[in-house]
């Protein structure tokens, strides 16, 4: 039977319908419509039985889930799916519209909490949105990376130009201070050699005054690239540590130590004065370095132009250059 063309027609509830316990749930929701709309559900019970089995016929044939619906027309109740529509209930009277609101309201929330189809679109909403998800946090997670590792350089490089003499690009005096430390204690443990230059420019101060600091400043980067030449780039650390004053820390046994000394005496025509020391077993950082300096002192009052040697087993001092 078929709504006259004019008709109110009022969808009270929506269903996928698939299995029995479906039919069962539906069967369920007809009988409590009926009851809530004041009609008789004694006959309601007798039709409905008729359109699930029919129902039931229709499923098992179906490829998905049938979709059914409770509609309701001025004062009748009819049973829908497909091209199928029976007729449930006659009422007594047409239902007030608050009463057809509260029941398409109650029907929508227990349908949902037991329609298969809607569990299932919902899953698969939930997962389309769990994936969004996923890969919104793996954008952000990338993204939080890049700028970690952003900061992480700009660290770095903070750190590195804290460390670094802005006039020859070596390390400075506080970057002197930490590495030899580190160094030595690296040196110490694995029982590796190590030996400290220290080296001075000399007459600095008279060819500074005599050519101008533009000068001076020229003459303290050919130092420093005369350092960097000698030594092994990346492996020994050559440092600035004061005006005219400069270190390397040179991970070698004295042999590699005073042909560094050598070279940087060639490259800068003897007109540097150094002292070296080599790490000994009963060593402390302070003693390593007194032992250079000595050394260093010895070169500046034997000539200067020359390199200057203490012995790595007593505190003798060995003039060489």
């Amino acid at each position: 039977m078929r709504s006259h063309e004019g008709s109110a027609r009022i969808t009270l509830l929506h269903l996928a319908v698939l299995i029995e316990p479906d039919r069962q749930r539906l069967a369920r929701f007809v009988v409590a419509t009926v009851t809530a709309l004041g009609g008789d559900t004694f006959s309601t019970s007798a039709k409905l039985v008729a359109l699930l089995q029919d129902l039931r016929e229709a499923a098992a044939t179906a490829v998905s889930a049938i979709d059914v619906e409770l509609v309701l027309e001025e004062r009748r109740v009819y049973l829908c799916w497909g091209q199928q529509q029976g007729l449930l209930a006659e009422l007594p009277k047409p239902p007030r519209n608050s009463t057809i609101t509260g029941l398409q309201d109650r029907l929508k929330k227990a349908s949902e909490s037991a329609d298969p189809e809607l569990l299932r679109r919902r899953n698969e909403q939930i997962t389309t949105e769990l994936e969004a998800a996923r890969q919104r946090a793996a954008v952000e997670m990338a993204e939080l990376e890049a700028v970690l590792e952003q900061k992480k350089q700009e660290l770095q490089e903070s750190m590195r130009l804290a460390e670094t003499d802005g006039l020859t690009g070596l390390f400075n005096r506080g970057g002197y201070d930490k590495r030899l430390q580190e160094a030595f204690l690296r040196c110490q443990r694995q029982k590796e050699a190590l030996c400290l230059l220290l080296l001075d420019l000399d007459k600095f101060k008279e060819i500074n005054d005599a050519h101008g600091h533009q000068y001076g400043d020229q003459y303290l980067k050919r130092m420093a690239d005369a350092l960097r030449s000698s030594a092994r780039q990346h492996v020994d650390l050559a440092c600035r540590i004061g005006g005219d004053e400069f270190a390397v820390v040179l991970f070698s046994d004295m042999p590699v130590a005073t042909r560094v000394a050598g070279g940087v005496l060639a490259r800068m025509e003897a007109r540097t004065s150094i002292g070296i020391a080599q790490m000994r077993t009963d060593d402390t950082v302070d003693s390593l370095v007194a032992r250079a300096d000595a050394a260093l002192y010895e070169a500046k009052n034997t000539g200067r132009g020359r390199y200057v040697v203490a012995d790595d087993t007593t505190d003798a001092i060995t003039i060489n250059g």
